[in-house]
């Protein structure tokens, strides 16, 4: 028997007992002290998986891309996921000491991690990833990443490490994703949309790669659909867009938020309506479609599963409060909430409120706001609303955007905010409530509380 890993378990488990008996989540905590007591823990438990295991990573889309790529393979596989969202090394570990026995002992065909960007060096030295799906890189959380240039370097790094029968699937509508080609000798699949427009809104482009990645030529985008993704090339060099195998074309944003595509995998196409909004969800369907396929999903199996999936608290959420409905959409860095704002500024009239934080989960620089498009609602906004940590920071940037506010617009409380703005509005109106991380933990609280049935995020 190997003593470490079981003082490991048993204190893992001990401690999930605890905090579980407090109302608490136990999706970090424990796994933190497994890996202080043996730090080999995920490593010796991850060898047990004979599928081995997946890795999801980007800035964007890794909970949305992870659930229903789960979602799909668990229709073949026992698959061990991190569901919870805690996607550090003791979130992995975490997962494990849940669902394995007091020795350690692992029953599963499959494992599927979401990881942390600054964590998938780590996590791929210790699961043994047989594939890696790369979504996309965006400025997020400057104090902790630094710029985008040096997480991918720490990734270029990682991936000439793996063995040559891993799989990777890249997004190669972002150019700062598939140059990683060039850093592993194995299976590529890339994944993209193929339609040279999306019929949403401009906003004001915030690119992190304008330049050739393998000779600093200005690259010549024929496509810019969202911040530097689309199609492009280099023209000093050999460095393009990829063909995609899996591809979306045919793409309608319809006005209930969800989305029709044609989904394209070489010689087959077929139409996919599902209830999610924007841009950005198609990108998580086409790198979960990927992987599905990958691990011998039929197609007709993947659609099925794509139409009936719903998100994760927050990520896109209807809700309904004293018949008045509420949308919520997490926010945490410009690319991202660009792709929101573009979303909902196809409304005709706009109740808004934001809430913005700065813990450690949300990242403590908050200039991402600035490089966020806010203008394209102020003439859109009927009712803004602020509260949130940095709320006066907000309101300042809203401010300079055009937006007319008053003391009366900005609240201390986020409960306080959400219910006094649903008492300001008419049965018939929406409220659209964008929070950072911490802050949706804090809705979430708020809604149920008020009536509105929400399954605890710790339990999904």
């Amino acid at each position: 028997m190997d003593f470490k890993l079981f003082l490991a378990t048993l204190a893992g488990k001990i401690l999930a007992f605890v905090i579980g008996v407090f109302g608490g989540g136990a999706t970090a905590a424990p796994g933190l002290y497994a890996l202080k007591i043996d730090p080999n823990f995920v490593s010796k438990l991850s060898k047990q998986i004979p599928q081995g295991s997946i890795i999801i990573s980007g800035t964007n889309g890794k909970t949305t891309t992870a659930r229903l790529t789960y979602d799909i393979l668990s229709i073949k596989y026992q698959v061990i996921h991190n569901r919870q969202g805690s996607n550090l090394l003791r979130g992995i570990a975490s997962t494990m000491i849940t669902n394995c026995s007091i020795f350690g002992k692992l029953k599963f065909d499959l494992a599927l991690w979401e990881v942390d960007e600054a964590t998938l060096p780590e996590a791929i030295n210790n699961v043994f990833p047989k594939t890696i799906v790369l979504l996309n890189l965006f400025r997020d959380q400057l104090d902790r990443y630094g710029e985008v240039d040096s997480t991918r370097v720490k990734w270029q790094k990682a991936l000439r490490t793996l063995p040559k029968n891993t799989t990777l699937i890249l997004n190669c509508d972002d150019p700062g994703i598939s140059i990683l080609e060039k850093s592993f000798a194995g299976k590529k699949i890339f994944f993209g949309v193929s339609d040279s427009k999306v019929r949403l809104p401009a906003v004001a482009t915030v690119a992190d790669v304008k330049h050739c990645l393998v000779c600093a030529a200005g690259l010549i985008f024929t496509a810019q659909l969202s911040a530097h993704l689309g199609h492009y090339r280099c023209p000093s060099c050999n460095f393009k867009r990829p063909i995609p195998s899996i591809s979306a074309t045919n793409i309608i944003f319809k006005p209930d938020f969800s989305t029709s595509i044609s989904l394209n995998l070489g010689n087959q196409t077929s139409t996919v309506n599902y209830p999610l909004p924007g841009l950005y969800n198609i990108y998580n369907v086409l790198a979960a479609s990927a992987t599905a396929l990958n691990y011998g999903i039929d197609l007709a199996t993947v659609i099925e599963k794509i139409k009936k999936f719903s998100t994760a608290f927050g990520r896109f959420q209807k809700t309904t409060i004293n018949d008045r409905e509420l949308l919520t959409f997490l926010i945490k860095n410009p690319a991202g909430a660009n792709e929101v704002l573009r979303i909902i500024s196809n409304l005709s009239k706009v109740n808004l409120l934001i809430i913005l934080n700065d813990k450690i989960a949300d990242g403590r620089d908050v200039s991402w706001i600035w490089d966020t498009d806010w203008e394209i609602l102020k003439n859109k906004v009927d009712n803004v609303f602020i509260s949130g940590i940095r709320r006066f920071d907000m309101a300042l940037r809203l401010k300079y955007a055009g937006f007319k506010l008053s003391k009366n617009n900005v609240y201390k409380e986020v409960n306080y905010s959400i219910l006094n703005a649903l008492q300001k509005l008419s049965t018939k109106d929406t409220l659209i409530i964008l929070p950072t991380y911490t802050a949706l933990l804090d809705v979430q609280k708020t809604l149920s509380r008020a009536g509105e049935k929400v399954t605890k995020w710790q339990k999904q």
